[in-house]
């Protein structure tokens, strides 16, 4: 007789193995229903497509960083899209969030679509650095930003 033999004689038992050792397995991920934290950004943006907390030092207060891959370029980049990262205060405000300057408008290499905030995470630590990633041509690139 084989491993599975004790299945065929008590299913039942079997069922509630494979019960216990999947809800076991599985780990929950604990989302604030009743108080929801909702923030705001362009039509068209992608804004929220990566997000990640991260910690301020300078403020002590801790941000919400949240990339953009399709938001419009900045004042004076030659370019119409170049997406954007933001830093948004962890508030009941859905607006007060402020995009990240992390392009330099003489700069002769910035493209279109570079889809800049595909993703985003920051170091862990507190004070540690953002890490920004882009992806241009399909060549991904990543940028570490002091916070």
């Amino acid at each position: 007789r084989g491993p599975g033999g004790a299945c065929v004689r008590q299913p039942r038992l079997c069922v509630c193995m494979l019960l216990v050792v999947g809800i076991s397995v599985c780990a929950a991920f604990n989302l604030d229903t009743s108080f929801p934290l909702l923030k705001m950004g362009e039509r068209g943006s992608l804004f929220g497509f990566s997000v990640a907390l991260h910690q301020d030092l300078k403020t002590e207060s801790y941000l919400l960083l949240v990339g953009a891959p399709r938001e419009k370029a900045e004042p004076n980049v030659p370019a119409n899209h170049t997406g954007g990262v933001y830093t948004c205060p962890i508030s009941a405000n859905q607006s007060d969030c402020r995009r990240m300057k992390l392009i330099d408008p003489s700069e002769s290499h910035v493209s279109l679509d570079m889809w800049l905030g595909v993703s985003v995470a920051s170091q862990g630590r507190p004070g540690g650095r953002v890490l920004v990633s882009l992806c241009s041509d399909w060549l991904i690139i990543f940028l570490l930003v002091r916070s």
